[in-house]
């Protein structure tokens, strides 16, 4: 059995928590003094957490959560300012950290879709350097064996001049 002490201490504490918070906990006891199901459970089962949607026994069918999703993240902001979050019922609801770590980034933040010319400049780029390449063959082509000649007697200049 607790001390008189301990009993007082706690009670001093649950006096200075908000009316919300303390109407939660006199319906639902802390975690350390009741363990709650992770999963739904029936609506009879006396571990049964109220963040949890519930299966009706007769019916079979599942009833909504006794605390929405809104309420449960009032009461988690409550209680994390006076330090109990731990002591709630599991939660469905992911908060801070845990709730940025789980979500997927953005479509366009990882690979950006660009404009459509960037996302085509290295084919262009490579036709480009192809036709370059070609230009002098398609000349010949064109104007027949004089102009090659030209071009044997034309001094090859460096690709680099800087």
């Amino acid at each position: 059995m607790a001390s008189p002490k301990l009993s007082e201490q706690a009670a001093g504490v649950f006096g200075r928590l908000p009316s919300l918070l303390s109407k939660f906990y006199l319906r639902f006891p802390p975690v350390p003094i009741q363990q709650y199901a992770i999963k739904p459970t029936l609506m009879t089962d006396p571990l049964r957490n109220p963040f949890l949607p519930a299966i009706n026994p007769t019916t079979k069918r599942y009833q909504e959560p006794i605390f929405s999703l809104r309420q449960q993240s009032v009461l988690f902001k409550l209680a994390r300012q006076f330090g109990l979050q731990d002591t709630l019922p599991p939660l469905n609801k992911k908060f801070g950290i845990e709730k940025a770590e789980s979500k997927k980034p953005m479509r366009g933040v990882l690979k950006p879709k660009m404009s459509k010319a960037d996302r085509t400049r290295p084919q262009r780029e490579a036709k480009r350097a192809k036709a370059l390449a070609e230009a002098d063959e398609l000349i010949i082509k064109a104007k027949g064996k004089r102009y090659q000649r030209k071009l044997e007697r034309r001094p090859v200049l460096p690709k680099n001049l800087f």
